[in-house]
């Protein structure tokens, strides 16, 4: 009898901010396309849609993005490859059309209950979801909830995890300490075939998802779990590209988890000294601290579109923006590449070649490349170019290019690019939830309590870890996440009063205290 061939062994690789975690998947994903299989996928996952436009623009540069190449979020790919091929077959309840919905299925009760015009005890609640869940089922209607439950119920079928496992060779998730139990439980499914290359990478500290019925203890969730166990090939990438030396120093104060009797810290891979972290003690009035941090920022001679004010609530940052005067950007404009840069990615992308054979296929410099994007661009503006289809008809009757992919973003994005305002001159206000991921050259990160800053400075991890009741939201790493978007310049500042001692404790983390 032959023997069974191993199990392949996933990479799990914990990398804490500025490590090049995206860098070095994309030269991951370049070396796996020159092992792929023509009937097999290469799935990259990662768990926003910044995120897959920014690891889709990186590979442009380098590389013609090919069909077997999946780039998505998670719900994306179960979509695609689970949800859609298989829940008709496999569950009765689910019409053979898909439509996936961009809401929960609280919403549509929600909905259902308004129309109604009555109130419904808890048993009602389950039961009147229960049956809202049947009948869009019955319709092939998903509602974003049900996506993960659907994929699991698929995967508990024996022929659908090998049939998945066949088509997938590699398997590449960012951001991995996003991962849920049920996703986790998926990827565990697709392991055990032995048949996929899995890679993994994530942080720990930035885990700010909230706590739900599964996970009630923050050392159970799933990168912690899978690094502990043997299954897995656990690596650490401990170098910080991205901070100034202060500001790695500063964030060594809430690492030093221990990973298999290994401690994980940061190293510096930066020689630029900068300024020390500091707190503007201006409490109450915003307008107060943006003048401070404004100064900080010019001795740097940091420009105005690479300053970050965040918080965590939301009226903190209505604040922030009526400070402003309402100047400001969000996360997604600024961190929005060039118009001009976007359309050629696009173009590369829909003919299926980078920029090198562009030129040698058509016999042209770059400028050539840039003049048809300038037209492109010009099309759109006028209306000439408003979906896919005018896309391709352009292409084809002004340049005589065939597109050979689907577009990779829709024209409606392109036409918001077209039409905003010059913004050069604003910062960037959000919420830490929303800037994560990203970075600048400057952040502050503005608590609205004293008993909120407290907890973004714990260092205590069994504090740090604890579930606090009434509070979904892990405080203390939406501090390490705050702390680390920051290249040369992070600020602190709090909208209440601190104490003597909190004052204290700042200065004993090598925080710099302006008055």
């Amino acid at each position: 009898m032959a023997k069974k061939a191993p199990i392949i062994k996933p990479k799990l690789v914990i990398a804490g901010p500025g490590a090049g975690k995206t860098h070095n998947m994309v030269d991951g994903i370049i070396k796996a396309l020159g092992e792929i299989h023509s009937n097999r996928y290469i799935a990259v996952i990662t768990y926003t849609n910044s995120a897959t436009n920014n690891i889709k623009t990186r590979l442009a540069k380098r590389i013609a993005i090919p069909e077997n190449l999946f780039i998505g979020t998670m719900h994306s790919f179960i979509n695609r490859f689970i949800v859609i091929p298989y829940a008709s077959v496999v569950l009765d309840k689910i019409g053979q059309e898909k439509i996936f919905m961009q809401c929960g299925t609280d919403d549509v009760f929600e909905l259902v209950k308004k129309k109604n015009g009555k109130d419904y005890d808890n048993k009602a609640v389950a039961i009147m979801k229960a049956k809202i869940k049947d009948k869009l089922n019955e319709k092939g209607m998903i509602t974003f909830d049900q996506t993960i439950a659907l994929a699991r119920e698929c995967m508990g079928a024996e022929y659908v995890r090998r049939i998945i496992s066949n088509r997938l060779q590699f398997l590449f998730i960012d951001e991995f300490q996003d991962t849920s139990n049920g996703i986790a439980e998926i990827i565990e499914h697709i392991r055990k075939q032995g048949k996929t290359e899995i890679y993994c990478v994530g942080d720990p500290e930035q885990y700010i998802q909230s706590f739900d019925s599964s996970v009630k203890v923050f050392g159970n969730i799933p990168i912690l779990k899978l690094a502990a166990n043997s299954r897995y090939d656990v690596e650490f990438n401990q170098a910080n590209r991205r901070c100034s030396i202060p500001i790695i120093t500063f964030l060594n104060k809430f690492n030093g988890r221990t990973f298999n009797g290994n401690k994980f810290e940061q190293k510096i891979d930066n020689s630029f000294e900068g300024p020390p972290v500091f707190f503007i003690n201006k409490p109450q009035h915003i307008k107060d601290m943006l003048p401070v941090f404004n100064s900080e920022c010019n001795k740097l001679a940091i420009n105005t579109r690479e300053r970050y004010v965040i918080g965590k609530k939301k009226d903190v940052i209505r604040r922030i923006s009526a400070a402003l005067d309402n100047h400001y950007v969000s996360p997604e404009k600024n961190s929005r590449q060039s118009l001009l840069g976007a359309v050629k990615d696009t173009l590369l992308s829909t003919l299926q070649l980078n920029q090198g054979q562009f030129c040698e296929t058509h016999k042209c410099d770059v400028f050539h490349l840039r003049k048809i994007c300038i037209a492109i661009i010009k099309a759109i503006r006028d209306g000439v170019i408003s979906n896919q289809d005018t896309f391709g008809k352009f292409l084809l009757e002004t340049y005589d290019l065939k597109v050979n992919a689907a577009l990779p973003v829709m024209i409606e994005n392109f036409q918001v690019m077209v039409s905003e305002a010059d913004s050069k001159e604003y910062m960037t206000v959000s919420t830490i939830h929303t800037i994560k991921g990203l970075e600048a050259d400057a952040v502050l990160a503005i608590a609205k309590t004293e008993a909120e800053l407290l907890l973004w400075l714990e260092t205590d991890h069994s504090i740090r870890d604890a579930y606090r009741d009434g509070e979904k939201t892990d405080y203390p790493r939406l501090g390490y996440v705050a702390f680390s978007r920051a290249r040369k310049l992070l600020g602190i500042a709090c909208l209440e009063r601190i104490s003597a001692e909190t004052i204290q404790q700042l200065e004993e983390l090598g925080v710099s205290v302006i008055t």
